[in-house]
């Protein structure tokens, strides 16, 4: 500092300094230089911050990631500006992310497909699922649903399974699409069952539900939201959810795990927030707690629930990075075993 305290002209003023007195010296200018950084470090969010969604306007991450952004900005104080980079099931977006600044103003709406794509499309991922994104908050999980056709004679799993193997390769399940959730969930259910199945894929959960509907197709897994009219109207039939414990919201609908494949998990669309690798623990703990509060406010976690999602924004950081790479792991191992081709 010119002129000041901290100059060499002012600790050699008049050569009257004693030792104690240029020591206190040393430490205040110490201090004073080190304040700045300090202020800089404590000011997050000192400007606008994006969260990349990595689907279409209107879908269902992409409302997810609007009402997390307005939660943001009330509690950040900073405008949360929310961009679609969609396209190769969630990779776009995600590898713009995994090369942005880590210093959190750059964020990830993330998914199922970051931990299933390591896998189902390796040749085009060229980001490390664990090692290039820092985990924020899981903040909610969809409960896939199994549901079959009323006038397949089973009443539940177990039923089901001794149907499959009395007659191989004759029923059929669809999906929305190769890599989807559901079609991990078939092929999972098919493997720890010991049944073969015929896959058959839709563009769309709609249509893959519709099949179940007409006949054409035996059964399907799909969000409870998206298929419980149906189950309540009687148009397909309900025999498990593809959780370990029951939904919340309908707990009177079982597992399937206790139903007839014990330990069976097949996670719905999970969506959360994730950064690049780097961020700091301030950060990543300033985010999580604001996104935490806000899903706590009864209004959104009540809007979450309306839409059949399950919430899960109050587990820590750690929690929500072990089950990334928990989820890795298991879809790899059942990618490989069956040799699913995303193709």
């Amino acid at each position: 500092m010119k002129n000041g305290i901290c100059s060499g002209n002012g600790m050699r003023a008049r050569g009257l300094m004693r030792p104690l007195a240029l020591l206190f010296t040393r430490i205040v200018c110490t201090a004073m230089i080190a304040l700045p950084y300090s202020a800089v470090a404590q000011q997050y969010p000192a400007k606008p911050i994006r969260i990349i969604v990595t689907y279409a306007p209107g879908a269902g991450t992409d409302t997810i990631a609007r009402m997390i952004g307005a939660g943001l900005h009330q509690r950040l104080g900073q405008p949360v500006v929310v961009e679609n980079r969609a396209g190769a099931n969630g990779i776009i977006g995600a590898t713009y992310v995994s090369t942005a600044a880590p210093d959190g103003y750059t964020l990830l709406a993330c998914t199922t497909a970051l931990a299933t794509n390591a896998s189902l499309y390796k040749s085009q991922v060229t980001y490390d699922t664990v090692k290039s994104f820092t985990p924020v908050s899981l903040i909610v999980q969809a409960t896939l649903l199994l549901v079959v056709n009323p006038a397949l004679p089973v009443k539940n799993v177990r039923e089901l399974i001794a149907l499959a193997k009395a007659q191989p390769d004759t029923l059929a399940y669809s999906s929305y699409g190769i890599g989807s959730s559901p079609h991990l969930a078939g092929e999972l259910f098919s493997d720890m069952a010991g049944i073969k199945m015929l896959h058959v894929p839709f563009k769309g959960g709609a249509p893959a539900i519709t099949e179940v509907i007409s006949g054409r197709v035996a059964m399907t897994f799909a969000t409870i939201s998206a298929v419980l009219p149906f189950v309540q109207s009687g148009r397909v039939k309900a025999l498990g959810v593809a959780t370990l414990t029951r939904n919340s919201q309908h707990p009177d609908i079982p597992t399937i795990s206790e139903s007839g494949i014990p330990n069976f998990e097949a996670r719905g669309g999970w969506t959360g927030i994730c950064a690049p690798a780097g961020v700091s623990k301030e950060v990543v703990d300033t985010l999580h707690n604001a996104i935490a509060e806000t899903v706590a406010v009864p209004s959104v976690r009540n809007k979450f629930l309306d839409l059949g999602y399950e919430v899960f924004a109050d587990i820590p950081p750690e929690r929500f990075a072990a089950m990334i790479r928990a989820e890795v792991d298991k879809w790899a191992k059942v990618v490989k075993k069956l040799d699913i081709k995303s193709e």
